[in-house]
């Protein structure tokens, strides 16, 4: 890309995470009162999108993580950006989650599995950010990434939900929800692909 080329390129990207951030918004307006949890229906789903959405994100920092170490040296920058973005997204979901828990169930849960995973995760998360930035060890990272992934999954798949049913967006068979919700996990997945793309095409340091 021509340098003149890229400051608009990332000012494109800017505006776009900027429209995308108004458009979840609206959807998250869009999704209407459950009988049950009332207007509070908004704060969990859209904690439950922001976590399929940061499921994706550490998948892909692990598959691009697990491609890079069998030799493709042009998807480092990438599966390190999909790392830089599922560390705070996490930290983010872990708070919607507790604030979830306490102001819809009135209290925390602190031995419910997963959320015990939750935190397993992010501490795991935060060591591998830690290993990047004292040692320039990428390939170690990488496979740090695709072990985080793969414990994720095992775990997502194993470990007991106690908290809520599985799927209840899908399970309500209610449009006025699923919409909405699918539309917030494309919307939010679309702001994840741009912090993506400019947090790989970032300039290289001085001498890299």
């Amino acid at each position: 890309m021509p340098a003149a080329a890229k400051p608009r390129f990332r000012n494109t990207l800017y505006i776009a995470i900027a429209l995308l951030g108004v458009l979840t918004a609206v959807l998250v307006a869009l999704i209407p009162p459950d009988e049950k949890l009332g207007g509070m229906v908004r704060l969990v789903m859209t904690h439950g999108a922001s976590t399929w959405v940061n499921m994706a994100t550490f998948t892909l920092a692990g598959v691009l993580g697990l491609v890079f170490v069998t030799g493709a040296a042009s998807t480092r920058r990438w599966g390190e950006a999909f790392r830089w973005i599922s560390f705070p997204l996490w930290i983010i979901n872990s708070a919607l989650g507790l604030l979830s828990m306490k102001l819809i169930w009135g209290g925390i849960l602190w031995d419910e599995p997963r959320l015990m995973m939750t935190f397993g995760l992010l501490a795991a998360a935060a060591v591998v950010l830690a290993l990047q930035l004292v040692f320039d060890a990428p390939k170690l990272t990488a496979v740090l990434d695709a072990t985080l992934a793969g414990g994720l999954w095992a775990l997502v798949l194993l470990l007991p939900n106690l908290f809520h049913p599985d799927s209840p967006v899908f399970s309500s068979g209610n449009w006025a929800f699923i919409g909405p919700f699918l539309g917030i996990v494309a919307a939010l997945l679309a702001i994840a692909a741009c912090i993506a793309v400019l947090i790989a095409r970032r300039p290289e340091p001085a001498g890299e």
